[in-house]
Parts: C-alpha cells; sequence; structure tokens
C-alpha cells in the first residue's frame, strides 16, 4: 500500500511539473498555442478533481470497509510481537497505536486472528499499553499490561480507524480550506492563461 502511494505521488509530481513548465515557456514564448493546451489541462484536472471528490463521496462507506478490511488482513498477515522480527508493517502499526492512543482496528480482538501474535501469549500489543517517559526512556506503565490489560493500564478498547476517522472529522474545516483554496488557486490560474492567451497576436513567436 505504501509503495503504490509512493508511486501515486511521484506521477503526480512529475504531471504537475510537466504542467508547470508548459506554462512557464508558453508565457515566456508568448505561445498562444502552449497557453491554450495548458489553460485546456487545468480545465481537465479540475473536472478530474470534482469528478473524484464526487466519486469519494458517493462511495465513502464502500472505501471505508475496503480500508478496515486492509487494515485487519495487515494485522493477520504481517503483524509480528517479536522485535527481533519486526516487519515495517508492524512498525506502522505500533506507531499508529502508540501515537492514537489506540488498539487494532476496532479493538484487541483483531490481534486474534494473527497467527504469529498468538504464538506470543500475550493478549495484546504493548503498543496498546500506556507508557510512562524514565530518564529519556519509554517503559509500560504496567510491565503486566500486555498479558492483562484493563482501562486503567491500556487502550485495549478503542479502536484505531475509531480514532483516525474522528480526527479526521475533528479537522474536517482545516481539510475544506485546503480544497477551497487549491481551487480557486487553480480557476485563477486558468483564467489568467486564457486570457494572456486572448491578449497575443494570432501568430506564435
Amino acid at each position: 500500500m505504501s509503495a503504490n502511494i509512493s508511486y501515486v505521488l511521484m506521477a503526480v509530481g512529475g504531471a504537475m511539473f510537466f504542467l508547470s513548465i508548459l506554462g512557464y515557456c508558453g508565457a515566456l514564448r508568448e505561445s498562444r498555442c502552449l497557453l491554450g493546451f495548458y489553460g485546456f489541462l487545468l480545465v481537465l484536472i479540475l473536472v478530474l478533481e470534482i469528478t473524484a471528490a464526487g466519486m469519494a463521496y458517493f462511495y465513502k462507506d464502500r472505501a471505508e470497509d475496503e480500508v478496515r478490511t486492509l487494515l485487519k488482513s495487515t494485522i493477520t498477515s504481517y503483524y509480528s510481537p517479536d522485535n527481533a522480527n519486526e516487519n515495517p508493517q508492524t512498525q506502522f502499526l505500533n506507531l499508529i497505536m502508540i501515537k492514537m492512543h489506540c488498539c487494532g482496528v476496532d479493538n484487541y480482538n483483531d490481534f486474534k486472528d494473527s497467527p504469529n501474535f498468538n504464538q506470543s501469549g500475550l493478549v495484546v500489543p504493548p503498543a496498546c499499553c500506556f507508557f510512562q517517559e524514565i530518564n529519556g526512556n519509554r517503559t509500560l506503565l504496567d510491565p503486566d499490561c500486555p498479558k492483562n490489560p484493563k482501562l486503567e493500564n491500556s487502550y485495549f478498547m478503542t479502536g484505531c480507524y475509531t480514532t483516525i476517522m474522528q480526527q479526521i472529522k475533528d479537522h474536517m474545516d482545516i481539510v475544506i480550506y485546503v480544497i477551497v483554496g487549491l481551487v480557486v488557486v487553480e480557476l485563477l490560474s486558468t483564467f489568467l492563461s486564457f486570457c494572456l492567451c486572448k491578449s497575443l497576436q494570432p501568430f506564435n513567436k
């Protein structure tokens, strides 16, 4: 999943770099053809973004189920409580659980489907427990927590998926402002490109 996201981000970055160079060259050479094509691409990107936003809203419930299923399958297939055999998936999940103060996707029961975790004899991963800082070292508040989790020493009943979705909802106003700002910039860039294209003489230099 992380590799695919990286490829998508690199592709988007390359496309935006090409688009920026195209607009720069069109303005520098005062080329109506390049500026017109640049404006057309901006309109196309804006339409695709609106379409993607509409599809994301329409398929929101299905997407949430797919993400939840993917995270649970990651726990089942890859999660390892053994520090010596810790893999990137385990490190990623541990980081989320420690930072977000949660345990599993829905709760600690998600780890019961993990063969590797069941062999450890633990009830919850240490990442689900409360930590304390002692002389700059992070240690478990209750050393018995992984085998005997309670509400007083762990987040074993708090699912990470619900916690993450709540964080998104709490900061939704910021997300909306950023999206609106990007749309305004794109509309302004499109308007200016077509205005410049129209103001140039009907020949290319």
